[in-house]
C-alpha cells in the first residue's frame, strides 16, 4: 500500500471524524477517525526523510499553519456579519500545528547523522526555544487574547510549539516516533503498541485529572500552577470523575487509534501518485466548510 492510498484512507476516515464533529454525527464516528492524524503523522516522517528539500517542507506547513491560523480567525468574524447578536468561537482544527514541529525534530535529527556535536547543539537550540514559547505564550494570551475575543491556542498557533498545537504534545511526538521505528514492521508493531498502551494507561483511568485533584486538594495555592503544567503536557486537568467504560468510549477514545496498526504495516514504502495539492487543499476546506455549515444548521 504507498502513502498516497494510505492518506486517502486517512482523508475519508477524518471526514467521517469531523461529520461527527460539526454536524452531529454518531460518535463511533469519532473511532473510525482515530486512524487519520496518525496515517498523517506517519506519512510525515516518511516525507521528512525522502524529500529532496526538508527546509522547503517545513517552510510549506508552516505557511500552511499560518494560513489556517488566518482563516479561523477570519471567518468567525465574517459569520458575526452574518448573523449579528451570536458568537462563533474559531474552529480548532489545524493538524499543520502538530505537523511543524514534528517535522522539525526529524530535520534536526536528519541533518546532522554525521555531525553529533551539531546535533546536540541544534537539538539543545530546539528545546530551548520550545521551552521559550510557554513564557511568550503566557504574555502574548494576557497582552491581546482578551482584545481579540480569539481562544489561547489559535492565537499561538504561529510560534510552531510543541506545548501549543491542535492536539497535544505526546501526539506531536508520534512523528519522531515514527522515525525511530521506521525501516522495520517488527519495531513499528512493538513500538507504537507500546506507545498506545502508555497513552490509553494515563488517560482512560483519567490520571492526570485525578492527580490534580489529589494535589489541589491538598494545596490549593498550587491549583493554577498545577493546571497550566498538566495542560501543557497535552492533558485536562479538569475531566470530571468516569468509569473506565465511560472514559474509553465517550471522552478518552483517542485511544482508538491503535486501529491504525494494520494499515501502517501494509506501508510499502512507495509514494504512491501523491496528489499533494489535492491534501494540502483537501483539509482547510472540508474544515471551513462544515464548520460554516453547522452554523446554518442552527438558524
Amino acid at each position: 500500500m504507498s502513502a498516497t492510498v494510505l492518506k486517502i484512507i486517512a482523508v475519508i476516515c477524518m471526514t467521517l471524524d469531523h461529520l461527527s464533529t460539526f454536524l452531529g454525527a454518531p460518535l463511533p464516528l469519532r473511532y473510525v477517525g482515530r486512524i487519520a492524524a496518525v496515517i498523517f503523522f506517519f506519512c510525515a516522517a516518511e516525507s521528512a526523510v525522502h524529500t529532496h528539500d526538508r527546509r522547503k517542507y517545513l517552510l510549506r506547513l508552516y505557511k500552511m499553519s499560518l494560513l489556517m491560523t488566518a482563516l479561523s480567525v477570519l471567518i468567525p468574524f465574517i459569520l458575526t456579519g452574518w448573523f449579528p447578536g451570536r458568537s462563533f468561537r474559531p474552529p480548532e482544527n489545524n493538524i499543520f500545528t502538530e505537523l511543524l514541529p514534528g517535522v522539525w525534530i526529524i530535520d534536526i535529527l536528519e541533518s546532522t547523522r554525521q555531525d553529533p556535536a551539531r546535533r546536540k547543539k541544534r537539538l539543545r537550540s530546539f528545546i530551548l526555544y520550545q521551552l521559550a514559547t510557554i513564557p511568550i505564550g503566557l504574555a502574548l494570551s494576557m497582552l491581546i487574547g482578551d482584545k481579540l475575543h480569539v481562544p489561547d491556542q489559535v492565537l499561538l498557533w504561529p510560534l510552531g510549539s510543541l506545548f501549543i498545537s491542535e492536539g497535544s504534545l505526546w501526539l506531536t511526538l508520534m512523528i519522531p516516533l515514527f522515525y525511530a521505528l521506521r525501516g522495520s514492521k517488527k519495531k513499528l508493531t512493538i513500538g507504537y503498541t507500546v506507545y498506545c498502551a502508555l497513552y490509553a494507561a494515563i488517560t482512560v483511568p483519567q490520571l492526570p485529572a485525578r492527580f490534580f485533584r489529589f494535589v489541589t486538594a491538598r494545596m490549593p495555592l498550587l491549583s493554577d500552577a498545577m493546571m497550566n503544567m498538566i495542560g501543557l503536557l497535552g492533558f485536562d486537568p479538569l475531566q470530571r470523575n468516569l468509569s473506565l467504560s465511560e472514559s474509553l468510549l465517550q471522552y478518552n477514545f483517542q485511544c482508538f487509534m491503535i486501529l491504525a496498526l494494520p494499515l501502517l504495516l501494509l506501508y510499502n514504502g512507495e509514494r504512491g501518485k501523491g496528489y499533494k495539492r489535492f491534501f494540502y487543499i483537501y483539509y482547510p476546506a472540508h474544515i471551513y466548510v462544515l464548520y460554516i455549515l453547522s452554523h446554518f444548521l442552527q438558524i
